[in-house]
């Protein structure tokens, strides 16, 4: 396809230089006719108008701030609300929540967050979570349609190894 959109361009500029090229060899009487670049590149222009450059689809959304829960936070319970101001030029937003500080072992993965809030439930004691936020413009497929992410952690304070509560009483 793109060898034929080549072709098709070569010829067609072929077919609009042709006319000046014979005039500039000096066919016809009365000497040769000039055209100037400008003209030709105005009719090229008629040919292939530039498309026009949509602004706002090229904007590239604000990284959000987080701002609850704060890093490194006990979270007691199975569930906690993550909170981020909203961004500017976001549509909406991308959160992912991983029991790993590589995101490899997601926990939640949504990419269409509205809200500037994400609720996270099934907690387990004992761990630690890394959850990170972008804000995203869908309709920005031409350029970035994401910002960077920011990135927090929270734990969640379980009870002692049941190894260590021997360990305890021997120790009074």
């Amino acid at each position: 396809m793109k060898i034929f959109a080549s072709l098709l361009v070569f010829a067609l500029t072929l077919a609009l230089t042709a006319p000046a090229i014979s005039a500039e060899e000096g066919h016809g009487h009365g000497g040769p006719t000039h055209h100037s670049k400008e003209e030709l590149g105005k009719r090229m222009r008629e040919l292939f108008p530039e498309k026009p450059v949509d602004e706002m689809a090229q904007t590239i959304p604000a990284k959000p701030e987080l701002t609850s829960p704060d890093y490194f936070a006990a979270i007691k319970g199975e569930t906690v609300t993550l909170k981020w101001k909203e961004a500017k030029d976001a549509q909406e937003y991308h959160v992912q929540v991983a029991t790993d500080a590589n995101f490899k072992w997601l926990v939640a993965d949504d990419q269409h967050v509205k809200a500037t809030t994400f609720d996270v439930t099934k907690l387990e004691a004992g761990k630690h979570y890394f959850w990170r936020v972008a804000s995203v413009r869908p309709n920005n497929w031409s350029t970035f349609r994401k910002s960077y992410f920011a990135m927090s952690m929270f734990e969640t304070p379980g009870a002692a190894p049941a190894a260590a509560a021997p360990a305890a009483e021997a120790a009074k």
